[in-house]
C-alpha cells in the first residue's frame, strides 16, 4: 500500500477501507522521509461515497505530515475533504463516548468534523 490514494481506490474496488489504512500506516512508518511524502501527496479520487473516507484520509495526511515536519499537501484543504452535513463519530459512538472523541480527537480530524480516538494512527 504505497499511497492513500491508492488505499481509497482499493477500497472502491471493494476492500476494507479499515484494514487498507492499517496497511498504509505499517508501510508509511518504515518508509524514509522522502517515501513518506509520495505516500501522502497525492489526492485521491477514486473512492466509495462514504461521507468520511476522503475526509478521514485527508486528515491523516495532514496529522501525518504534522508529525513528520512534511509539507502538508494542498488537497487535504479542499472542500470535498471536510464533513459538510453532520459529524462522523467512530465506532457509531453515542453519549459519554461522543464527548470523550470531541475531547481526545487529534485537531487535523476535528477541524474536518471527524471524532475520533486520540491514537487512531497508532499501529501496535
Amino acid at each position: 500500500m504505497d499511497s492513500l490514494s491508492l488505499v481509497l481506490k482499493r477500497n472502491k474496488d471493494g476492500e476494507d477501507f479499515y484494514i487498507l489504512m492499517g496497511n498504509f500506516l505499517d508501510e508509511f512508518y518504515k518508509a524514509d522521509a522522502a517515501k513518506k511524502s509520495e505516500m501522502i501527496n497525492e489526492k485521491p479520487t477514486e473512492f466509495k461515497e462514504h461521507k468520511e473516507y476522503l475526509p478521514f484520509a485527508a486528515a491523516t495526511a495532514h496529522k501525518l505530515a504534522n508529525d513528520y515536519g512534511l509539507n502538508c499537501p494542498d488537497w487535504v484543504f479542499e472542500d470535498d475533504c471536510y464533513m459538510q452535513d453532520k459529524p462522523f463519530f467512530a465506532c457509531m459512538a453515542k453519549g459519554n463516548l461522543r464527548l470523550l472523541f470531541m475531547y481526545k480527537s487529534p485537531s487535523e480530524f476535528k477541524h474536518r468534523n471527524l471524532f475520533v480516538d486520540e491514537n487512531v494512527l497508532k499501529r501496535v
